[in-house]
């Protein structure tokens, strides 16, 4: 009998892969600000006053120094004019004593004042009431904003994939036949 052996084997492929490769590098953006403040500035001058008594006080009599001294300077020189205005007036009466003046006539008119008496309130003058009023001072200075951008970078590297194939292993195919004699088992 004829007996055909086959021994076969299949091929086999290898594959050499390389992945693909994707690299990246950033660089983040960045924002510069330049602030510069603003300014406010108020300066509220304060309003000046000032209440001038002094005469209010010179009516009664209450004087400063330099008040005293100038008051009482008129007032003695108002009464040296006066008192040589009499001294004169009299002289000239007597000289004309042809007219019926006498001594006597003189003496009489210099016996005495009359003297009034009044009351009246003190002081007779307002006080005097100056004011100063200014208004607010206001300085700004605008704020300022500098803006400086440094924009982001994005560096790729990209390398394609591979995909090499190759022969791993070799197919055959291997037929043998034998031929045997033919026995024949009989029970």
């Amino acid at each position: 009998m004829l007996q055909i052996r086959i021994d076969q084997q299949y091929a086999k492929i290898g594959l050499d892969i390389q992945k693909p490769q994707f690299a990246m590098q950033t660089t983040l953006p960045a924002i510069e600000l330049d602030i510069e403040e603003p300014t406010l500035e108020i300066h509220s001058p304060r309003p000046r006053l000032t209440i001038d008594q002094s005469q209010c006080f010179a009516d009664m009599d209450k004087r400063t120094p330099s008040q005293f001294m100038d008051y009482y300077a008129g007032l003695a020189r108002q009464m040296g004019l006066e008192g040589i205005a009499t001294i004169t007036t009299d002289g000239d009466a007597l000289a004309n004593w042809q007219n019926g003046n006498t001594i006597e006539s003189l003496a009489a008119a210099d016996m005495g004042e009359t003297i009034d008496f009044n009351v009246t309130a003190v002081p007779k003058q307002p006080p005097r009431i100056e004011w100063d009023i200014r208004p607010v001072e206001i300085n700004y200075n605008r704020g300022r904003v500098g803006l400086q951008l440094r924009r982001g970078q994005v560096q790729t590297n990209f390398q394609w994939g591979k995909v090499s194939a190759y022969l791993r292993q070799q197919n055959y195919l291997n037929i043998t036949w034998q031929e045997t004699p033919n026995r024949s088992i009989y029970a």
